[in-house]
């Protein structure tokens, strides 16, 4: 079965929103970011920079990360986040929605 080029190109669109905040907004250099580009091991984010990120995740894709949800199985790179987004983002919660 061919994979869902909507559902590929809605991740795309979120990794790369998430790249841009990141580069634009929390590393405020010339440093580029990968989408697999681990976040939390090296030096690319401290805490307050992964703080940040979940409240743009929060405001940017309008859901609300629980405490429970501060894992780096959630947080590790641009793709996981996208993952988690689409988890856990409204249309996740009510697909009925989207239809009118």
């Amino acid at each position: 079965m061919a994979p869902d080029t909507t559902a590929i190109d809605e991740i795309r669109e979120i990794e790369n929103r998430i790249i841009a905040f990141i580069q634009n907004e929390l590393l405020g250099t010339d440093a580029t970011v990968d989408r697999t580009d681990d976040l939390l091991s090296g030096d690319l984010l401290d805490s307050i920079g992964v703080l940040r990120l979940s409240v743009f995740v929060e405001d940017e894709f309008q859901l609300k990360v629980q405490p429970a949800d501060y894992v780096i199985e959630n947080f590790q790179n641009a793709a996981v986040i996208a993952d988690f987004v689409r988890r856990t983002g409204p249309k996740a919660k009510h697909p009925q929605n989207e239809s009118g």
